[in-house]
């Protein structure tokens, strides 16, 4: 038995929908983030000083500093780690579902806590390359991935 795999053929897929989720709060610095889902980009801040790419947005680089501004990105991850939750942790959380923790290939060491969408339960691997999926709702919208 592999120690690294979840005998479960439990297929995941996207949620009906996600308008009765919590939301998160909408500060000044994020705003471009939540836009960006919107119109079906993913945007992270980019210091213009060091380079490096920073999530949660914030006022400065977490890495140095720097000033930073907002910059389309791929979204292409990589597992970081993984659960399965068969209990609903809030409203409008549909089970079972996959809460992940994924480090973006353009900043490796940044980590976005998402939900896998479109995969077997068995299939899911630590390491596994994954790509993203905005779902909208009527009023936000998320960012879910799926392998790719």
């Amino acid at each position: 038995m592999d120690p690294f795999r979840l005998e479960a053929d439990l297929w995941i897929d996207v949620p009906h929908s996600i308008d009765e989720r919590s939301r998160p709060g909408h500060p000044q610095e994020t705003a471009s983030f939540w836009q960006g889902l919107r119109d079906d980009e993913i945007r992270f801040h980019r210091c213009g000083s060091c380079q490096r790419y920073s999530h949660y947005p914030v006022g400065g680089c977490q890495w140095c500093g720097g000033h930073v501004d907002f910059v389309k990105v791929d979204g292409l991850a990589t597992v970081n780690t993984w659960t399965l939750s068969l209990l609903a942790f809030g409203p409008g959380m549909e089970t079972p579902y996959i809460t992940a923790i994924v480090n973006p290939h353009c900043e490796p060491g940044i980590q976005l806590m998402t939900n896998l969408v479109r995969c077997n339960v068995s299939d899911i691997r630590i390491g596994m390359e994954v790509q993203p999926l905005i779902f909208h709702g009527s009023d936000t919208s998320l960012l879910f991935y799926e392998p790719s």
